[in-house]
């Protein structure tokens, strides 16, 4: 007699565990604690366990070493590609995105620490402004073909009076400040090209947030020296945007 085996259906997730595999679509990393701040969950053991089980079902994946344990870090997740195909299913997922991101699983550390920082400015960014603010993603930015190249690493968008938009990029201490010159130069040729005028809007200010006051410094001495067109920039460091002082955290370069 043959056995027909039915093959198990797979178990839909809840809006907790989605929220989770979404968030990863959009900034690629997280941590116990990132996440944990993003869904304002006091308890953290709340979070983590929440983590473990999407990682038992293959739908996540960590990176955690020895080297991560002495360096006091927290483990970082992302998504497998079983995670991809669920977000895939219920159209959330774009294939172009899946691509990029498939392999994150191999991604360097560094580029986990930069992904980290993109996702704690972000954070830091939307606690700032409070409900005024919209945040964006690059992975959310893709289809849209009047941003320059490179994309910049968030878009913002404040809702007031008059809707401001900015770019915001993240500028840590390993990175040779020529490079993110390089980046403002680039955004003034946008600028020029005209292509941001079928948004309608006027041309987005940047703001560069620096990981340290010592990158913050560096940066700010190249780019003085730097002729940037019509680009308004402003630097800041995440921490001074996480700070509760009362002192504007953004300087004019």
């Amino acid at each position: 007699m043959k056995i027909v085996e039915e093959k198990k259906k797979e178990r839909k997730l809840n809006k907790g565990q989605l929220a989770v595999l979404t968030l990863l679509y959009r900034y690629r990393f997280t941590t116990s604690e990132l996440l944990a701040k993003f869904e304002n969950q006091k308890h953290l053991q709340v979070t983590r366990s929440r983590l473990t089980n999407l990682e038992k079902q293959g739908y996540i994946g960590k990176r955690y070493d020895g080297s991560y344990k002495l360096a006091g870090k927290f483990a970082s997740y992302y998504l497998l590609p079983k995670g991809l195909r669920y977000l895939k299913s219920i159209d959330i997922a774009d294939p172009q995105v899946i691509k990029m991101i498939y392999n994150d699983s191999k991604a360097s550390d560094k580029f986990i620490d930069f992904c980290l920082s993109v996702f704690r400015t972000a954070q830091a960014l939307t606690s700032f402004y409070d409900k005024e603010a919209k945040v964006f993603t690059r992975t959310e930015l893709l289809d849209y073909d009047y941003f320059p190249q490179p994309q910049p690493d968030l878009y913002l968008s404040i809702k007031r009076k008059t809707l401001r938009h900015y770019f915001v990029d993240i500028y840590d201490d390993t990175t040779p400040a020529f490079v993110m010159v390089k980046k403002i130069k680039k955004y003034a040729e946008h600028h020029d090209s005209g292509e941001w005028g079928s948004t309608d809007s006027a041309y987005p200010e940047v703001i560069i947030a620096c990981t340290s006051d010592k990158a913050e410094q560096r940066l700010r001495k190249k780019l003085l020296a730097t002729a940037m067109g019509d680009i308004t920039v402003y630097t800041c460091t995440i921490n001074s945007l996480n700070s509760d002082s009362e002192v504007n955290p953004f300087t004019e370069v």
